[in-house]
C-alpha cells in the first residue's frame, strides 16, 4: 500500500493539490450516492483531465470507489475520518482561535458549552484580558441561560423542544435593572440570536459587564459551544461592531468555516 505523501507527490499542484483534495472529499461526503466525474468537475471548478489526475491515486488506495461512472468515498477515507473524530478535543482545538482573539481585542475571552441537565452554561476555557479593569470569571463557573450573551447563544441552537421547556419553566429572576424577566421576550430573542449568528448582553447578569456569544457548531451541524468575549460594559459599547465581528469571525473559524445560519 503506498503512504499518503506519495499520494500527494503523484499529484504535482503541491498545496493547491492538498487543498484540492480535501475539497473533494468534502464533496463527496455531502453525496453519499456519489457523482460521475463532470460533476464533481463543475463543483470544484477544475478541468476534468486535471480532476482525473488527482483521481485516479486515491482510487487505488481505497480512498475513492468507482461504481459505473459515479465516484464515492472509500473505506479508507471513513477509516481516516474515525481517526480524526477521535481526536477530537474541543477546548484544544479552539485554544489557538480563543487566544488570537484575546490578543487582538485585549478583552477577556472565553469559551462555554451547555450542561443540559441543570439548564446553564459552564465555562471550559478562560483567557483574562491582561487590561488592570476587566471581565473576570472563572474556569468551571457556571451562568443563567437567559441573561447571557453565552446563554442565549447556546439555548437558542437547541431543539424547540429543549427552548420551549426551558422557557416555560425556568425561574426568571432579575439579576440587575435591565435583566428580561418576560418569557416572549426571551422567545423572541431567541430567534434573533438564530437570525444574527450573534447575541450581546449589556449589564444583564452584572452591572457594568457586558459580552457578545457567538456559535460554534460541530462536524454534524450541531451547537457545541459558544466563544464568549467580555469586557466593561462601556468599553463594549465603544468598540461594539469591531468586537461582534471578531467574535463571529473566531467562532466560523473554530466551527471549521461554518458560520451561523
Amino acid at each position: 500500500m503506498t503512504g499518503d505523501s506519495e499520494i500527494l507527490e503523484r499529484d504535482s499542484g503541491g498545496p493547491r493539490a492538498m487543498g484540492r483534495v480535501l475539497a473533494l472529499l468534502e464533496l463527496l461526503a455531502g453525496a453519499p450516492v456519489g457523482l460521475p466525474l463532470a460533476d464533481i468537475s463543475v463543483a470544484l471548478g477544475v478541468p476534468k483531465s486535471t480532476l482525473l489526475n488527482s483521481l485516479r491515486p486515491l482510487v487505488s488506495d481505497d480512498f475513492l470507489v468507482v461504481e459505473g461512472p459515479l465516484y464515492r468515498l472509500g473505506p479508507r477515507a471513513f477509516r481516516l475520518a474515525a481517526t480524526v473524530g477521535s481526536a477530537y478535543d474541543l477546548p484544544r482545538l479552539v485554544r489557538g482561535y480563543l487566544r488570537a482573539l484575546a490578543d487582538a481585542t485585549q478583552e477577556s475571552v472565553n469559551l462555554a458549552v451547555l450542561d443540559h441537565q441543570t439548564h446553564r452554561f459552564v465555562y471550559i476555557d478562560v483567557l483574562e484580558s491582561p487590561r488592570p479593569v476587566r471581565y473576570t470569571v472563572r474556569l468551571g463557573m457556571s451562568g443563567p441561560l437567559y441573561s447571557t450573551a453565552a446563554g442565549r447563544v447556546l439555548l437558542a441552537y437547541q431543539s424547540p423542544d429543549y427552548q420551549n421547556d426551558y422557557v416555560a419553566k425556568a425561574k426568571l429572576t432579575p439579576l440587575t435593572a435591565r435583566t428580561n424577566t418576560d418569557r416572549e421576550v426571551l422567545r423572541s430573542q431567541l430567534e434573533e440570536v438564530r437570525r444574527k449568528g450573534f447575541w450581546v448582553s449589556l449589564g444583564e447578569s452584572v452591572e457594568d459587564s457586558a459580552a457578545v456569544a457567538a456559535p460554534v457548531f460541530g462536524p454534524d451541524g450541531g451547537v457545541l459551544a459558544a466563544v464568549s468575549l467580555g469586557a466593561p460594559s462601556d468599553r463594549l459599547v465603544a468598540n461594539q461592531d469591531a468586537l461582534v465581528a471578531a467574535v463571529v469571525k473566531t467562532a466560523a473559524h473554530a466551527s471549521g468555516g461554518m458560520a451561523a445560519a
